[in-house]
């Protein structure tokens, strides 16, 4: 289970308890909802086996999102464990579970769709206003004809990125070895 900075777990705890699960069995994460990665669920999961149970109160405590549930949760179902939310009445194991899960599984390839979509429709409308993504160039064209041809005389890599007050990496992007030419 999942608690929020600050938050206190009794509640869950009790709630986890008298649905059956043993005091020693209850794991207590504290970390924001919206982080994908939560460390003692990340520890847990490779540890459990087929016909193992994960209860918890909510599936909120468990996934941050209902694409993280689909993605996080789907290779632990499909390796035969079984999920229950408790205060949700819902249960991986039931006809209801399954389709539920089923469904979940079809917004979040819906939202998506739409996020995708979205993204493609803001970047063809920033193009067609002469907007480019990306960082900037660190070198003008003109600059980066100047440090091929440093290169081409045997300057090297360092130096160039010194004369140009740029790390060595990004020269490697605007210069052609004299093998590939």
């Amino acid at each position: 289970m999942r608690t929020a900075a600050g938050q206190s777990p009794v509640p869950q705890i009790t709630t986890l308890i008298r649905a059956g699960v043993a005091e020693e069995d209850v794991y207590i994460g504290c970390t924001n909802g919206h982080k994908i990665a939560w460390p003692e669920r990340d520890l847990l999961l490779p540890r459990l086996r087929s016909g193992d149970t994960i209860t918890v109160t909510r599936l909120d405590r468990l996934f941050c999102s209902v694409q993280n549930l689909i993605i996080v949760g789907t290779e632990p179902r499909d390796r035969g464990i079984r999920f229950q939310a408790v205060e949700q009445n819902i249960d991986s194991n039931t006809l209801e579970g399954r389709d539920f899960f089923g469904m979940m599984s079809a917004f979040a390839t819906l939202h998506r769709e739409f996020v995708l979509t979205a993204t493609n429709d803001g970047l063809a409308a920033a193009r067609a206003r002469g907007k480019t993504g990306g960082r900037p160039p660190r070198l003008t064209p003109e600059q980066a004809e100047q440090a091929q041809q440093l290169y081409d005389s045997g300057t090297p890599i360092p130096k160039i990125a010194q004369t140009f007050k740029i790390g060595r990496s990004p020269i490697y992007g605007y210069i052609t070895p004299k093998a590939a030419k």
